[in-house]
């Protein structure tokens, strides 16, 4: 590390994370870095908190590398991952700066998310960011919609308020949101620059061969976790006939499903069995409480009492928020192991949501992805006043959600209990029609329309 660099890196320390000095010297690395032209074709996904290339990239980066391939299109794709808000500073710091000459030599930029340190960035007009926010639709209020209690906090812990000045551009789910996204980005005077265009992501929903590898790919990992739920009488019985007692039959299921095969005889085994064999599938998908860098699990579903309530034909499959470490996570009891499964490493929320028949969850954006299956959807908001107060919708949340909304676990029993009494599908598939219209599987290629017409009119312009 350089003396300049050093010494600028222990002002940071020293002034706590000050705003002037990230500023500065991530605007001076940027200016010195800005000296050679653009580079035509080169792109980079800028991973704001993911440890490596998310799903929300994943599909546009397997469009570029095959175009890049069948038309010899020049392109040049770099990840960076700076973690900003989840690793250490010191650690961002040094991925910031990393990070710089490859923004400042990019065509194009892709980000997910919120950053203060693209925002520091005098970017350079040749250089074109395109925002694919990593939530579908419109539900909490983000950036500077937030109300005066949760922008103040945000600030406190953020380090300040965010401006998004450097989007280009901003792809969403509908036209319906483009007036939140505008208010939420301080677009308003911009708003014709956020394009109803649809989430790359959602992509993969439209995709059978994806459905069926996630719907198998479950089935395997709970194999391993639970062999005892595949046994069904016709298993019992074959495998008795080995002569093997119960533990070992056991064990035998589980090593089936110990790694995930793609080999296709292996796979084959899963294909119309369900994910297990006479049980309904319900995922508990809940949002995070309180900040960012200090996010806590909600820890008020009475578990043993869905049990002793449905444990005869469903299971509960459980993913926390990202932002939730492993080990702040709620234990599932040691007697409801065999009927709840904390999947949260174990799957992705895509494929989880693909292979769940109803899915319960609370302030989460899911909700918008979810609704593209038609299934569903139940909302455990035990404390939706207090989360209202403090963080705030963009619309009235009672007469948007499109279930059953629920504040104790004995009322959502109730309802699974007789499927089908409260759920309109009717009003789920409207609601998709209102905040999901632009997702219709073809959301990458129209993103890989818009990079070729920001293309075109920069080449004429030169």
């Amino acid at each position: 590390m350089s003396i300049g660099i050093a010494d600028a890196f222990h002002t940071l320390v020293r002034d706590s994370w000050a705003e002037s000095a990230l500023s500065n010297l991530y605007s001076s690395r940027y200016k010195a870095a800005a000296v050679t032209p653009v580079v035509e074709g080169s792109i980079v996904f800028l991973e704001v908190r993911d440890k490596s290339l998310s799903d929300n990239f994943r599909l546009l980066r397997a469009a570029i590398e095959r175009r890049r391939s069948a038309k010899s299109i020049p392109y040049t794709v770099s990840v960076i991952c700076i973690r900003e808000g989840i690793d250490s500073r010191t650690s961002v710091l040094r991925s910031c700066l990393k990070a710089i000459p490859l923004i400042a030599s990019a065509q194009f930029v892709f980000i997910d998310g919120s950053s203060l340190f693209l925002d520091s960035l005098p970017l350079r007009k040749e250089t074109t960011v395109i925002q694919t926010w990593y939530a579908c639709g419109a539900f909490k209020r983000f950036g500077n919609s937030l109300n005066d209690q949760e922008s103040d906090r945000r600030k406190r812990d953020r380090g300040h308020a965010l401006a998004y000045r450097n989007q280009s551009y901003v792809t969403v789910s509908a036209s319906e949101v483009v007036w939140a996204y505008a208010e939420a980005f301080h677009m308003e005077d911009r708003i014709e620059r956020i394009l109803p265009i649809g989430v790359s992501r959602t992509d993969m929903f439209f995709s059978s061969k994806y459905r069926e590898k996630a719907c198998e790919k479950a089935a395997w990992i709970l194999r391993r976790m639970a062999p005892e739920l595949f046994l069904d009488r016709k298993d019992e019985a074959k495998v008795s006939d080995s002569g093997l007692d119960a533990t070992s039959r056991r064990a035998a299921y589980a090593r089936l499903g110990d790694v995930y095969s793609d080999q296709p005889k292996e796979s084959a085994l899963a294909v119309g069995q369900g994910i297990v064999p006479g049980k309904k599938v319900i995922l508990y998908a809940p949002t995070f409480r309180g900040t960012e860098s200090k996010a806590v699990a909600p820890n008020r579903l009475d578990i043993p009492l869905m049990k002793r309530e449905l444990g005869s034909s469903c299971i509960l499959l459980i993913n926390h928020h990202p932002l939730i470490k492993e080990i702040d996570r709620p234990k599932i009891p040691d007697d409801c192991r065999d009927f709840a499964f904390d999947m949260s490493d174990r799957l992705s929320i895509e494929e989880l949501l693909t292979a769940s028949d109803v899915c319960i969850t609370d302030y989460s954006s899911i909700i918008f992805e979810y609704s593209l299956f038609e299934r569903p959807l139940l909302f455990f908001a035990y404390d939706m006043q207090e989360y209202l107060d403090e963080r705030g919708f963009f619309y009235p949340i009672r007469e948007m959600m499109p279930g059953p909304i629920c504040s104790t676990t004995q009322e959502l029993t109730e309802i699974l209990k007789t499927p089908g009494a409260e759920f309109d599908l009717v009003r789920v598939r409207e609601f998709k029609y209102r905040f999901m219209s632009g997702c219709d599987g073809h959301a990458t290629a129209r993103i890989m329309q818009l990079m070729d017409r920001i293309s075109e009119k920069n080449s004429n312009e030169r």
